[in-house]
This record gives C-alpha cells, sequence and structure tokens, in this order.
C-alpha cells in the first residue's frame, strides 16, 4: 500500500469516527475488519490473523502500536479483569486446558496457553478471525464452541498504561508486515 493511499483512508477513518470514545473507536474498526482474509502472521485491513485484528484494531483507535501474539495480548495488556462498563476495551481470550499437539501450522499450544482472541465489538458480538474469513460472531456461540474442544475463555479489559508504555518503547513489534508499519508511521506522524 502507498503512502499516500494509506494518509487518505487514515484521513477518511479519522472523520468517520470523529466524536468516538477510544472504545467505541476500537469496536468501529473491528466491524470494519469483518471479512478479511485469514492470513497467519497478518494484521492490515484486507488480512489478518485473530491477534493482528486486535493489534490493528489498538493502533487504529488509540494510536498505540504492538503486535504481539494472543497470549502475549492477554499476558501483557489484557489483565484488567472484565468490568462490562461500555467505555471498557475487551477481548475474549480462549485458553487451552492442557498440551495440544501440532496444528497444520506446526504450532503447538500448551496448557494454559492462549490459543485464540476475539475483540469484543458489541452486547454478545465478537470479530472472530480466523480461516477462511474473520466474520461477526456471538460471543455466547463462540465460548460454546471452544468449550466443546476443552479450552476456557476468560473476557478481560485492556490495561491502557501497559499499552501505552510498550508503544513508546517499540519493543513489542514482532514480525509486523509492511503494511502494518505504515500505518503505524502515518499515525505517529500524525500526532507530531
Amino acid at each position: 500500500m502507498e503512502t499516500v493511499k494509506t494518509r487518505i483512508m487514515l484521513e477518511t477513518e479519522k472523520e468517520l469516527t470523529a466524536g468516538l470514545t477510544e472504545a467505541e473507536r476500537y469496536r468501529y474498526f473491528l466491524g470494519r475488519m469483518q471479512y478479511l482474509r485469514y492470513t497467519s502472521g497478518k494484521e492490515n485491513l484486507l488480512k489478518s490473523d485473530c491477534s493482528g485484528s486486535v493489534c490493528l484494531a489498538l493502533l487504529l483507535a488509540a494510536g498505540c502500536a504492538i503486535r504481539v501474539t494472543a497470549d502475549t495480548l492477554y499476558r501483557k495488556f489484557f489483565t484488567k479483569n472484565d468490568d462490562g462498563k461500555a467505555d471498557s476495551i475487551r477481548a475474549a481470550f480462549f485458553i487451552t486446558n492442557y498440551d495440544r499437539p501440532p496444528d497444520e501450522n506446526g504450532r503447538v499450544y500448551h496448557e494454559n496457553e492462549v490459543a485464540h482472541v476475539c475483540g469484543i465489538c458489541g452486547d454478545d458480538v465478537v470479530l472472530d478471525c480466523s480461516p477462511p474469513r474473520s466474520r461477526l460472531r456471538s460471543l455466547s456461540s463462540m465460548i460454546r464452541i471452544y468449550q466443546t474442544m476443552d479450552y476456557r475463555c476468560r473476557i478481560k479489559c485492556l490495561d491502557h498504561n501497559a499499552l501505552e508504555e510498550a508503544s513508546a518503547r517499540g519493543t513489542d513489534l514482532f514480525g509486523a508486515d509492511p503494511e502494518y508499519e505504515e500505518y503505524i508511521r502515518a499515525i505517529t506522524e500524525d500526532k507530531n
């Protein structure tokens, strides 16, 4: 994506979300990501994986750049208990109850590790970014599906201070794709 196109897109999104709270922007961007093509390791407005969609929504809503796994989101950034408040940024984490055999990509999930994350974008609505495309789904149905596969679900709120500190350090960006880095540059330059 070219820098000019990125800037135009971000300016349009800024106009559309003017007047919304940060949490409302987070939910807006999660909703906007419905039908993204699932691609492991990606985080842009065309392709993403589960953790990438949450990291991208955080960048676009809060202007804070991190790119980490679902497990790191849970352990480092979404560490506050669910308060149920409308102005909270929340995510649902699906945690395995036992060590899993390697998946189709060779990834092994160990007991108590987060294997999947969904950004919460409404009452009982999440963005489920999984193959083949992301879609809005009912959280309650996701919980039932994952329970049958021996996962438990934890809903957690964002620790905004941890997000801001990590973004300022710029150290929590494992393998961010070029489009994501372009979003970061455009948003960072816009803040200055």
